[in-house]
């Protein structure tokens, strides 16, 4: 058998955590994965996932695995995030960041190395990484989103996962939220404004922070974001770059990360090499199996 490799119409980290899912599936599996036109092809990550995949392949083809019919782990009218992480989750029973580290994280590591040299992306990073705390800040397309608790969407997902009905269903999902006291007007829905990638207030990074920095006294607190968005008035250092790839690869090479609520951040804890993470929890990120049943993780999580 073999799956078609699906991007998405959102940005990098989107559809690099999804290229990520799909992978997952594939290995777990033993199909091969087909893949054409991939979004964001030129990027650094995307290219070290495709070179594995091509090297998967070819590893199949020598156990005498062949290359069959398609099947569609991806449905073309059901592009739901979370929703797909969930079927996977279940398939493997394990959430999904434990199994990628288990299984593919050090081959891909080694290519994104590689990788990561040509672009001369080690020499120019100008912190210790053994000793940095990574902070990333979602700014830019999302400036105008709120903050929110993600306890909500994180408990709707933990329960579809925990009790094994991962059906869609947008409508279930809205009765869910006003019977948790939330109401949300006009639910179309783009998006649903309680479970999206948004900033979180300055105030709640800095508690997390503080928990990290009095855990590791003697690191450097570095902040990673966006070149555009509102200004930071966090008091540490901080680097914006015009690289969303060079973004990533600082989040990827530090032993400290404190994510933001963005999908960006989140590939960083398949690629990177940190070995403490502080995770803001909502619905997307429960529907990769964090926080449920099949939760293996040593993250730290946060709402």
């Amino acid at each position: 058998m073999h799956i078609v490799l699906y991007s998405r119409s959102d940005r990098m980290g989107s559809n690099l955590s999804w290229y990520i899912m799909q992978l997952i599936y594939a290995h777990y599996v033993e199909c091969h994965i087909y893949h054409i036109h991939v979004k964001y092809d030129n990027s650094l990550f995307v290219k070290a996932i495709l070179t594995y995949i091509n090297r998967h392949n070819t590893s199949l083809y020598e156990k005498g695995i062949p290359y069959e019919p398609c099947f569609h782990l991806i449905e073309e009218s059901q592009q739901d995030w979370p929703g797909n992480n969930m079927k996977v989750c279940k398939a493997i029973e394990c959430d999904l960041y434990s199994y990628f580290k288990k299984h593919l994280y050090q081959p891909i590591r080694e290519i994104m190395n590689s990788l990561s040299i040509e672009r001369n992306y080690f020499s120019n990073l100008d912190f210790n990484p053994e000793k940095t705390i990574c902070v990333h800040l979602r700014l830019d397309d999302v400036v105008n989103r709120f903050d929110y608790e993600g306890i909500f969407s994180t408990k709707y997902y933990r329960e579809k996962l925990n009790n094994g009905n991962i059906n869609i269903d947008l409508e279930e999902e809205r009765v869910f939220m006003e019977n948790q006291g939330i109401r949300i007007r006009g639910w179309g829905r783009t998006y649903n404004p309680y479970d999206c990638q948004s900033p979180i207030a300055e105030n709640r990074i800095q508690e997390i922070i503080n928990q990290a920095k009095e855990k590791y006294p003697d690191h450097e607190i570095i902040i990673v974001a966006s070149p555009s968005g509102n200004e930071i008035g966090l008091p540490y250092r901080c680097i914006r770059s015009e690289d969303p790839d060079f973004d990533l690869f600082m989040l990827c090479n530090c032993n400290v990360l404190i994510c933001s609520r963005s999908l960006f951040c989140f590939s960083s804890t398949y690629l990177g090499t940190a070995t403490d993470i502080y995770i803001p929890m909502w619905g997307h990120i429960t529907g990769t199996g964090l926080t449920t049943k099949y939760d293996q993780s040593n993250l730290n999580y946060w709402y």
